[in-house]
């Protein structure tokens, strides 16, 4: 008998192993990082979130940051494959493996060298052309890897690699690559006593013009940003001015339809971006502003495009409507210009441009780093969920409830009712921070629990920590009950936030009736500081690094004024979207704080 079930044990591992949909080409490794779940992963790869939970059993239920994911390898001709690097792996040896030339993978790559390129990262891999690519890859200087930007051991800036075919000497490198004998060898030491060999990977560095005007550009870039910076910190305006920056805003302002739900909100936005332009004029930076009314209809934007409206632009903000950005979009990636998208609900766009900016960012993607804020915040906390009876989804509280049962700390769930004190006071844990978490963001339930709150908190001993922790809606409300969620020492996260009683909102506030003669409308985000803050960071960091942009996201930073902005690329082929949530804190000293946790 025991024999017999050896026997259906290893015939069962050989078809497990002999299946169609587990054999390594028919799939790669996606490893999760923060915010990401069935949904976004499915869009990155262009599958359904079946077919990843065909190959995943259980991702239905759960999927963690770090996890390892088997995703379904597409098998078209002409769509795009993906390939998970793995040890020991360059971009030679993949270019030689998939039969394309590295020039084209880096293409469908922005940003990739041999210098980013690192283990476990997934690429995009074109189609295979008809010509024997690879082979073009390493021996013509025009198809080098393009745009690397490192150090070697010595400290000599290198533009690429490549290996040495047979009868390539150090010669006929120089000659191909416009380079001197000497740059060659600092870049490459070990030659001065080795040979040469067929097969060796050896630095190219940049010639010395390409060194020299690198340098001179940093150098400028660096004197702007400081210029900028000593100006704006002394109140000054400066002589000098940066190159001009193009920017073109496309937005349904319904400038004939007077009943139109968009135009307040578009005009607003628009209001805050003219600020933003004034401000950088008074900064020295020039910015030449096309405000274009789309209207809700395709044609209109396809109009745009054919009259020549955007062949200037060094970014351009908006549209807001699917058929609409599914154009602009197609332009920017092939003019590769930034496109700024405040207002779409749709995120498909930033799965496949490299270019796309997604400002309305998917809840998911701040969930990670909630749970990380409130784990720094909170420390030791005692989660005390109060449950109204509602069985609305709440995905941000679910995934907290993870996090701590992870984590091994204690979630306990009271009804939230008028009769819920007695058993809020049983479950306080002396030696634990008490977080109070509503699991409904509406108001009624908030209400309801307030008033207990604040006896809760009169009544307990003063030695134990309570608190209350909640949601971005949670502003709207502090307007009528700022003193009881006070008292109750509030906590909530957001993206945005807008308070009179923020010293940068209330200047804010007065530069805009300045300017404008009336007050600002009231809306949740704020429509003027919403178009102050994107106007102001992008017009800023374009007029300081140019294309260059891109590459000094982590550490470009500017002041605002309602939301800020800490952007991460989606994919190595897709676009970015911004992470960045902060908290705010009513206290019980009635301040009211907006914590930043990477500051």
């Amino acid at each position: 008998m025991a024999r017999k079930r050896t026997i259906l044990f290893l015939a069962a591992m050989m078809a497990l192993i002999q299946s169609p949909a587990l054999h390594a080409q028919d799939f790669f490794i996606h490893t999760v990082t923060k915010g990401q779940g069935l949904y976004s992963i499915s869009r990155i790869y262009g599958i359904s979130e079946d077919e990843i939970i065909r190959l995943n059993p259980g991702a239905e239920k759960v999927i963690k940051t770090g996890q390892e994911l088997r995703i379904p390898q597409k098998k078209g001709q002409q769509e795009n494959s993906f390939h998970t690097v793995g040890q020991g792996e360059t971009l030679y040896s993949l270019s030689k493996k998939y039969r394309v030339s590295i020039k084209e993978i880096c293409d469908i790559n922005p940003g990739l060298s041999s210098e980013t390129l690192k283990t476990g990262m997934i690429l995009a891999i074109p189609p295979v052309t008809d010509h024997d690519t690879a082979e073009e890859a390493v021996s013509a200087p025009a198809q080098a890897e393009p745009q690397a930007s490192a150090q070697t051991g010595n400290g000599s800036a290198y533009k690429t690699r490549i290996v040495v075919m047979k009868r390539v000497t150090i010669y006929r490198i120089c000659n191909d690559f416009d380079i001197n004998e000497e740059d060659f060898l600092n870049a490459n030491p070990q030659y001065r006593h080795t040979r040469l060999q067929a097969g060796d990977t050896v630095n190219i560095p940049y010639t010395r013009k390409e060194r020299e005007a690198m340098k001179q550009s940093q150098v400028d870039r660096n004197r702007a940003e400081s210029q900028l910076l000593r100006d704006a910190a002394n109140g000054r305006k400066t002589v000098s001015r940066p190159n001009t920056v193009n920017a073109v805003m496309l937005l349904p302002l319904s400038l004939d339809d007077s009943l139109s739900a968009d135009r307040p909100k578009m005009t607003e936005f628009t209001r805050g971006m003219l600020m933003a332009v004034s401000k950088l004029k008074d900064e020295g930076i020039s910015v030449n502003l096309k405000v274009l009314d789309t209207g809700t209809g395709d044609q209109t934007v396809s109009s745009i495009i054919d009259r020549g409206d955007l062949d200037e632009a060094d970014v351009v903000f908006g549209p807001k409507y699917n058929g609409q950005i599914e154009q602009v979009a197609k332009w920017s990636t092939q003019h590769e210009v930034p496109l700024v998208l405040p207002f779409n609900s749709d995120d498909r766009p930033v799965y496949n441009n490299p270019y796309v900016y997604q400002l309305n960012t998917p809840q998911s993607y701040f969930h990670q780093e909630i749970y990380d804020h409130f784990v720094q915040q909170f420390r030791n906390p005692n989660i005390i969920i109060l449950d109204d009876g509602d069985m609305k989804s709440n995905e941000m509280l679910d995934g907290l409830k993870r996090m701590a049962r992870d984590m091994n700390f204690p979630v306990i769930t009271i009804p939230a009712d008028t009769a819920a004190r007695s058993m809020i006071m049983e479950s306080l844990d002396p030696e634990r921070h008490n977080v109070f978490i509503i699991n409904n963001p509406d108001e009624g339930p908030l209400i309801t629990m307030l008033p207990i709150l604040q006896i809760v908190n009169r009544t307990k001993d003063e030695n134990i920590r309570t608190s209350l922790f909640g949601y971005p809606e949670y502003q709207i409300y502090a307007s009528k009950r700022l003193d009881e969620m006070s008292e109750c020492d509030t906590w909530f996260y957001s993206w945005f936030f807008t308070n009179n009683t923020l010293r940068e909102s209330v200047k804010f506030g007065l530069d805009f009736i300045k300017s404008f003669n009336r007050q600002m409308m009231v809306s949740y985000p704020s429509y003027a500081p919403y178009g102050y803050d994107s106007g102001y960071y992008f017009l800023r960091g374009i007029a300081i690094y140019g294309r260059d942009f891109s590459r000094h996201l982590t550490d470009f930073r500017t002041k605002s004024v309602q939301m800020e902005f800490k952007f991460q690329r989606i994919s190595q082929w897709g676009g970015y979207i911004n992470h960045k949530v902060f908290f705010v804190h009513f206290s019980p000293e009635y301040k009211v704080e907006k914590i930043d946790f990477d500051k």
